[in-house]
């Protein structure tokens, strides 16, 4: 992977539309991976590679490990990353994989498998299939696969469920993802948080599991805060991201889960509902780049609350309920809620939103971040944005 840095990238870009920065996160979050478990299949096997981690807990170190041939599924927005931590490590134990990489890199499928095997990996180990849905779905089911793996949607993954019956499907997929700002900050702080959140929801076109959903806080923070993330909304450009010089970091790119239309549709149905539409945004077109890509300008929503329903059509497919605090947004909508405390926020963070994955909470009260540290599950990110650019896709870099 070192040797083929550039050309790796390269094909990356080429696939998935990624500034050259995300294409890097995705690029490195696998080389660490097996930079991790480089000269440890030895203590793999011997289930010597994870420390116990409570008293008693002995699963690590589980003798009945592997468990038998393994069903990989990884997704579309990280072609390198989610893959190579999968089948490396599956590899390590002396796991036999069936690797089914996403469509959409069926070129990086095929790279990623020549290197692990140029790296002497054993042939009769690994092996590889592409195709969609209806076509490959046999691989869930067949009583031979002993684990299925896979990132990306809780729709497929609970599809993948009954096919499975009462055997598990070990699933990871993405989140509605909030973040609370606390009082107390100046308005350079302020500035500052509106900078990294901007990122937080626009970073690789809002096509991150990590990607920020929802702001909340109190009344008189988010009057200044919101204004601050508009405008820097204002330095991003909607462009093909593979089209920008590698120093160009701004760039919200084409929709690849939805459809255009229906950020629009959210964005007039929740102004009908009664939330404020204060920036607006939604399908674009009328140049040659938007009319052939799904293009979505950034959408902020204020004054939502957690009883706010709408109904639009979803991707064609029919009307479909969202509600706008907890349905998962592959999309750059921000929605933003004026909450009196923190204590409000966590009742919305452990009784209504049944689905997140990172939790973003800025602060300077150690009472406050402990209490959330307490009883928030997941990833919790304290003074930083929910999409995790560090310490998630690049593998341990934090």
């Amino acid at each position: 992977m070192h040797h083929f840095y550039e050309e790796c990238l390269t094909e990356i870009r080429h696939q998935i539309p990624k500034t050259r920065l995300e294409a890097d996160k995705d690029f490195w979050e696998g080389k660490r991976c097996a930079d991790h478990l480089e000269g440890s299949a030895e203590r793999a096997m011997l289930g010597d590679l994870m420390p116990t981690m409570l008293e008693g807990h002995t699963y690590w170190k589980n003798k009945n490990l592997p468990a038998g041939i393994a069903a990989i599924f990884t997704p579309m927005n990280f072609i390198y990353g989610i893959p190579m931590i999968q089948f490396i490590g599956a590899y390590l134990v002396g796991t036999p994989f069936i690797f089914k990489g996403h469509p959409f890199g069926a070129i990086s499928n095929t790279s990623m498998m020549r290197m692990l095997l140029a790296a002497g990996a054993d042939p009769h180990s690994v092996q590889k299939i592409e195709g969609f849905g209806k076509r490959i779905e046999t691989l869930v089911h067949d009583p031979r696969v002993a684990v299925v793996r896979i990132t990306g949607s809780d729709a497929t993954a609970e599809h993948m469920q009954k096919l499975r019956g009462v055997r598990p499907v070990k699933f990871e997929g993405g989140g509605s993802n909030w973040c609370f700002v606390d009082d107390g900050f100046s308005d350079d702080d302020l500035k500052k948080i509106a900078v990294r959140l901007t990122y937080s929801k626009l970073g690789f076109s809002s096509h991150k599991c990590t990607t920020l959903h929802g702001i909340a806080g109190s009344s008189a923070v988010m009057s200044k805060l919101l204004p601050m993330i508009s405008r820097e909304m204002d330095e991003w450009k909607v462009a093909n991201p593979e089209s920008v010089s590698a120093d160009i970091t701004k760039i919200v790119g084409p929709c690849m889960v939805h459809k255009a239309k229906t950020a629009s549709d959210i964005q007039d149905a929740a102004e009908r509902a009664g939330a404020k539409v204060f920036r607006r945004g939604g399908r674009q077109s009328g140049n040659e780049y938007a009319d052939h890509a799904e293009v979505i300008a950034p959408i902020i929503l204020s004054n939502v609350k957690p009883s706010i329903n709408v109904e639009v059509d979803w991707d064609g497919k029919g009307l479909k309920k969202v509600n706008l605090m907890s349905t998962e947004f592959f999309m750059p909508i921000l929605v933003t809620s004026e909450m009196a405390n923190f204590d409000e926020f966590l009742d919305f963070c452990l009784v209504i939103n049944p689905h997140d994955l990172a939790v973003s909470i800025w602060s300077r009260s150690d009472k406050l971040l402990s209490k959330g540290r307490l009883v928030l599950g997941g990833m919790l990110k304290e003074n930083d944005g929910t999409d995790s650019a560090l310490d998630w896709e690049e593998f341990g870099a934090s």
